[in-house]
């Protein structure tokens, strides 16, 4: 977004490698549950018939109850992962806009300007919810708009374009050498194989002489009186001979054409 070299991030992240294994009973004692219950009944009666006139009789009921009640009970074990993340720091160091503005002895210089709070505020809404902040968890990020120091930098190009134009000379000249060695290897090897041949002609057995041909028999003719000039076409030859002393160039070119045929 901002362009190389232009910001600086860092984050602190705080690991927690503690392993913890955790049990819990919970009891509820509002919603109660019969476990069990036991009632018992029991009914007397009596009588007393002593006196026919005066009888009497008694009757009476007992009933009792036992109810066992248990209450509800819920059992929890919980084992804490290793590496649980337990806060996250992050500052952001933000450089600002510079301007190229010519100054009074007209060289162009760049001009620093702050960043606006709006986009310091809509750079760190992007870094939150990259890092997953998480205000609970008492997160911090700390955004911070500050103008660069570029000596470095400046030196640093310079340097880097001093070394990519000697590796450039370097390469233009190793290509030069490989061709003049196989300029300088061709030359040798066409000399050494010229004094070869030569030597070795002085070994090779001497050509054979030609046959003589026996001589022709002398035939007299009679030249007749008259002698008419033989009347012949121009050969292609002539023609040539007539063009060549005419034209030359064109000769000339048509030579040339031949020899790169």
């Amino acid at each position: 977004v901002l362009g190389d070299g232009q910001s600086v991030i860092r984050v602190t992240a705080d690991l927690n490698f503690q392993q913890l294994e955790k049990t819990s009973e919970f009891y509820d004692a509002n919603t109660p549950s019969v476990r069990s219950e036991e009632r018992v009944k029991s009914t007397t009666s009596t009588s007393d018939k002593a006196e026919e006139s005066n009888e009497s009789s008694e009757e009476g009921s007992n009933e009792t109850t036992i109810t066992n009640y248990e209450l509800n009970k819920t059992v929890e074990h919980i084992v804490n992962a290793i590496g649980t993340l337990d806060r996250i720091s992050i500052a952001v160091m933000v450089d600002g806009i510079y301007t190229p503005e010519e100054n009074e002895e007209g060289v162009i210089e760049m001009i620093y300007a702050p960043r606006s709070q709006e986009d310091l505020d809509r750079l760190a809404s992007i870094v939150k919810n990259a890092v997953g902040f998480d205000q609970q968890r008492n997160d911090q990020i700390e955004m911070i708009n500050i103008a660069f120091n570029r000596n470095n930098l400046d030196q640093d190009r310079e340097f880097l374009d001093n070394m990519y134009m000697q590796e450039f000379y370097l390469d233009i000249a190793k290509k030069v050498g490989f061709v003049l060695l196989i300029a300088f290897l061709f030359l040798y090897f066409k000399r050494k194989s010229k004094k070869l041949f030569t030597a070795m002609a002085k070994f090779a057995p001497p050509p054979r002489p030609k046959p003589v041909a026996p001589p022709k028999p002398k035939i007299i003719v009679e030249e007749p009186d008259e002698v008419l000039p033989e009347v012949r076409k121009p050969r292609l030859v002539d023609k040539m001979q007539e063009t060549a002393k005419d034209q030359p160039e064109e000769i000339a070119k048509v030579i040339k054409t031949m020899m790169i045929e």
